[in-house]
């Protein structure tokens, strides 16, 4: 078709790359070429924070306030253009391919949040302390600066009627009635200080901003089009590109935010019970436990009424979560040039929704009510421990400048798998679309089977599944099967060398997963794509985001040498 990768302007039609993107590849290939800038966004924030405490007696007042704003200002491709043939073959015999545009026009949003606060710390006595307040929160849906419109709509109770509302809408009413109370009480039991109860509850409240920002980016601020059999090179996409308007039939996707949307809350508690011991050690147990309401989730509705094209997406208050934890800890003060702290946790975290997105399914694929199981970050335990140690040096003789100011220290971690389920790709209700759905499950068998050459030793056992007839939620709980876990241990060797009073020079050896444990990633579970989606095909830290062993771990053995100055 001609297409040169050394002039551009082939596939952008002379426009400036600095706004435009645009696209070339075929799906037989899987073969992309890309060019042009993803987004140039800026964003500033003002925060102006005032506290006043006033000791009164056995009484402790603080009051307070925060308010914050932030300008956030988008500005992504102007215009964006995707050519995708049917295959190379057919790129060959006709020389077309298909076009898919968007204009997205630069959008400024403003973001405010306030909040007032008063709390008294009122030792009753020696062993009694309480603290108690109250705090107001009010968060005002974003909003549109300048020539910005963020879609906000109406009638959503009733989708035959939904429709944009009239521009200048807030996207959702500002909730007024955000009032958290707090209570937290501390009661020694002995006289000597050495045995303390600890107690506490509270509401507390999110912004509930969640992917509002999405908004400068989607309709009205964007437009799509679509032409087929185009014949290549386009030297001229202006009469391809949409223009965007505010008159239905709406966009194929559309997102949006129910306008009686509430503050998402939640509802924390804890009971502790601290021993010291002796004079640099202490051990503790804690019951803790939260639960969120109100919190948000995206469902998709195909086709409301007839001016909408394909999909709407909105975002309400149908998702809600419970957590219960045990926590034990054990704290060693720095003696003797001995420090150790070490943590272990059971928990439990459950919700309908672990993020404000759900897959684009129509809530009678995956309704609200009915998707309610593991978190997809539920850890069931947890153990983490840190100790340094300062290695006394030989006090005399010629080895006393070599072996003073050593300190050795490591980490250790070892915790269960986050949860998984596994997936089906089935035609969706939606014709423009497809659904995620989960199979169903075949009593009897176990999840995993042993396999000698997958990783892990074991790969998911696809006879414990079966796929439905038709597109439907299966019967597999969600998150019902425990992933991989981690196991992990750090050392660090370190000295430091006093060049002045006031400058030291500080090296350092580290070593990441010290024994090169290998921790691997839950598998895709993919159960139509085959055996290879049924195990692991990464390391952890790969699924984490792949970061240096600094920040992330899961990753094969590491080594770093520092030298760091202070001053």
């Amino acid at each position: 078709a001609n297409l040169d990768s050394n002039d551009p302007n082939l596939l952008t039609g002379g426009l400036s790359i600095s706004s435009t993107n645009a696209s070339f590849g075929t799906p037989d290939t899987g073969i992309r070429y890309l060019l042009g800038p993803g987004a140039n966004n800026h964003a500033k924030q003002l925060n102006i924070v005032d506290d006043l405490v006033v000791v009164v007696g056995a009484h402790q007042l603080k009051f307070g306030g925060d308010y914050r704003v932030i300008f956030f200002d988008s500005s992504n491709f102007q215009h964006s253009v995707e050519l995708t043939p049917a295959s190379i073959p057919d790129l060959v015999a006709t020389g077309a391919a298909a076009l898919f545009s968007s204009t997205v026009k630069p959008s400024e949003l403003l973001s405010q949040a306030f909040s007032v606060y008063g709390q008294d710390t009122w030792k009753l006595n020696q062993r009694l302390t309480l603290v108690y307040g109250l705090r107001w929160e009010v968060g005002p849906a974003p909003s549109g600066r300048g020539s910005t419109i963020l879609g906000a709509w109406s009638s959503l109770d009733n989708p035959s009627t939904l429709a944009l509302a009239p521009a200048g809408t807030p996207v959702w009413r500002t909730v007024y009635a955000n009032v958290a109370p707090r209570l937290g009480i501390a009661y020694s039991l002995t006289a000597d200080g050495k045995l303390v109860l600890h107690a506490g509850a509270g509401v507390f409240y999110d912004l509930g901003v969640g992917s509002a920002a999405d908004l400068a980016t989607h309709y009205p601020n964007q437009a799509f089009g679509f032409a087929s059999g185009v014949t290549l090179p386009v030297t001229d996409i202006a009469p391809f590109l949409p223009t965007i308007s505010l008159l239905p039939p709406y966009p194929v996707y559309v997102e949006g935010f129910s306008p009686n949307l509430s503050t998402p809350r939640s509802y924390q508690w804890n009971v502790a019970i601290e021993k010291q011991i002796g004079g640099k050690q202490a051990l503790s147990f804690t019951y803790l436990g939260q639960a969120g309401r109100e919190l948000l989730r995206q469902e998709a509705f195909f086709q409301p009424n007839a001016s909408f094209s394909g999909d709407f997406l909105v975002t309400a208050n149908s998702a809600f979560s419970n957590y219960h934890a045990l926590q034990v800890q054990y704290r060693r003060h720095l003696s003797a040039g001995l420090q150790a702290l070490a943590n272990y946790t059971w928990a439990h975290s459950l919700d309908n929704a672990s993020n404000d997105v759900v897959d684009g399914l129509p809530s009678n694929v995956i309704s609200a009510a009915s998707d309610y199981g593991n978190s997809d970050f539920d850890i069931r335990h947890t153990f983490s421990a840190a100790i340094t140690y300062d290695i006394p040096g030989i006090r005399k003789g010629v080895l006393h400048a070599v072996s003073k100011d050593w300190t050795i220290s490591s980490v250790v971690v070892a915790r269960t798998g986050f949860p998984f389920n596994l997936q089906l790709f089935g035609t969706s209700p939606d014709p423009l679309g497809f659904a995620t759905t989960r199979p169903d499950l075949v009593a009897g068998q176990s999840l995993w089977v042993g396999v000698s050459t997958a990783p892990g030793r074991q790969s998911v056992n696809a006879a414990a599944f079966s796929i439905p007839g038709t597109v439907r939620q299966g019967t597999e709980p969600r998150n019902d099967i425990p992933g991989f876990g981690l196991t992990q241990i750090d050392l660090s060797l370190a000295r430091k060398f006093a060049v002045t009073d006031r400058i030291n020079v500080q090296f350092r050896a580290d070593a990441f997963n010290l024994v090169n444990h290998p921790n691997f990633a839950n598998p895709l579970g993919f159960l139509e794509f085959g055996p290879t989606y049924l195990s692991s095909t990464e390391m952890l830290n790969q699924a984490l985001g792949g970061l240096n062993p600094l920040f992330q771990q899961g990753g094969p053995r590491s080594l770093q040498i520092s030298l760091k100055l202070t001053f």
